[in-house]
């Protein structure tokens, strides 16, 4: 860049530099100005500021003195769209960083939004969430509401988030939230709000459920919850949603029951001091997605009998409902064919069902029928596709397609075990 023939790079315009510097960490964004006079002062006005762990650096102070400078030291005619700190422990010893400086890191925040409007706003560490808190340090956001007319996107990982940050009702251009293995404590609401993500986090609001509460959302991912699963309430513009409860999660009766046992002391059925969660007669999960069109339901078994054959029991219509795909959902789809028949009953514009089943057991588990079918068949005019994913296939499930009038030629069956298929 010093030779004869110029800096070619540094003749562009400032807002293609500021792109490219929009790619940069900030602390090599901040080293491009001693390539030029042209490069000198750039940083101060670029757009968007990326924070990240400095490979090497173990001086907490030094590091947090860094990132108030960038902002302290911007040009105060210049807009900041987006802001991002990203701790990741593989490029930065943050594990001194964390506690001693999580109001500092908080302050970093409300003088993000001082220098806005802030259109991204991401807060991403690596430290693991914790089971017990002697495990791990999980930064806590502060426990105050966001206010920003302009702000879109916003992305937590590994961080505590509380009952006034999630009433989102301030932060009208909101429409993009996720957060990954994240402390979740209170109910999520925006009447705003269009995506949003919630990956492998706990939710921390035992002995109720924290409630999400987002009409206008249009896509949903709830994946890997930990502890009790939230309530959705009403969603009527909801367009897709991919929802896996795993074996982590709290929901499952002491009795084997559909969470409604009539123990008063079974902690997951009721509040063994208050009752506050006693949900019998109530949906949890499905009267809240009754309205989606593409639906990915994955439930470990004991969670299912918990919410989804409970929730079953109250039979919602999934009036919107064309693509549905039931992956690894019950602890024996075979045997409890009364649940398949529920959601092919009260799906009456389903064109395309997909079951996903690893194995079908040996001995069919002990449950309740949650749910009778009609004797006579309910034709599924709108049906095209059936593909049956197994491992193993137990004829029952093409009985139970058969007697709701899909022809057996739309089924289409991958497995890796062939079975007698004694198809009545």
């Amino acid at each position: 860049m010093a030779s004869g023939r110029g800096d070619h790079i540094g003749a562009l315009p400032d807002n293609l530099l500021h792109h490219v510097l929009s790619f940069l960490p900030a602390h090599l964004a901040v080293r491009t100005c001693v390539l030029a006079r042209r490069w000198l002062h750039l940083w101060k006005s670029a757009p968007a500021l990326r924070v990240t762990g400095i490979k090497g650096c173990n001086n907490a102070a030094r590091f947090a003195n860094f990132v108030d400078n960038l902002l302290l030291l911007r040009d105060p005619r210049a807009r900041l769209e987006s802001f991002e700190l990203d701790l990741d422990k593989r490029d930065f010893d943050f594990e001194a960083f964390l506690p001693a400086y999580e109001r500092r890191v908080n302050l970093l925040f409300r003088l993000a939004f001082a220098c806005g409007p802030l259109v991204n706003l991401a807060l991403r560490t690596t430290n693991g969430i914790y089971i017990s808190p002697d495990d791990y340090e999980t930064l806590w956001f502060a426990n105050v509401p966001l206010i920003s007319q302009h702000l879109r996107k916003l992305e937590l990982k590994t961080v505590y988030v509380r009952s006034s940050t999630l009433d989102f009702s301030g932060c009208p251009a909101l429409i993009h939230l996720r957060m990954e293995d994240c402390d979740i404590k209170g109910n999520i609401s925006s009447p705003f709000l269009k995506h949003l993500s919630i990956v492998a986090s706990f939710f921390q609001t035992d002995p109720v459920r924290a409630r999400i509460s987002l009409p206008v959302l249009v896509s949903l991912e709830l994946t890997g919850v930990l502890r009790r699963t939230p309530v959705l309430e009403s969603m009527p513009l909801l367009v897709s949603a991919i929802v896996r409860l795993e074996m982590a999660c709290h929901d499952n009766c002491s009795k084997n029951d559909y969470g409604d046992c009539d123990d008063s002391m079974c902690w997951n059925c009721h509040d063994p001091t208050t009752g506050a969660d006693d949900w019998r007669g109530k949906s949890v999960l499905l009267k809240g997605l009754s309205e989606v069109a593409e639906l990915e339901l994955s439930v470990e078994s004991q969670v299912f009998l918990f919410i989804v054959n409970r929730d079953l029991k109250l039979c919602p219509t999934f009036s919107k409902l064309k693509t549905l795909l039931l992956s690894e959902w019950c602890p024996d789809i075979a045997s409890d064919l009364n649940i398949l028949s529920c959601f092919l009953k009260h799906s009456p514009i389903l064109e395309k069902l997909t079951l996903q089943i690893s194995k079908v057991p040996k001995e069919p588990a002990e449950i309740q029928t949650s749910y009778t079918p009609p004797e006579q068949p309910f034709a599924l005019s709108h049906l095209k596709s059936v593909d049956i994913r197994f491992d193993e296939v137990d004829g029952k499930v093409l009985n139970i397609l058969h007697a709701h009038g899909v022809p057996l030629e739309k089924v289409k069956i991958q497995r890796n075990k062939l079975l007698d298929l004694n198809v009545s």
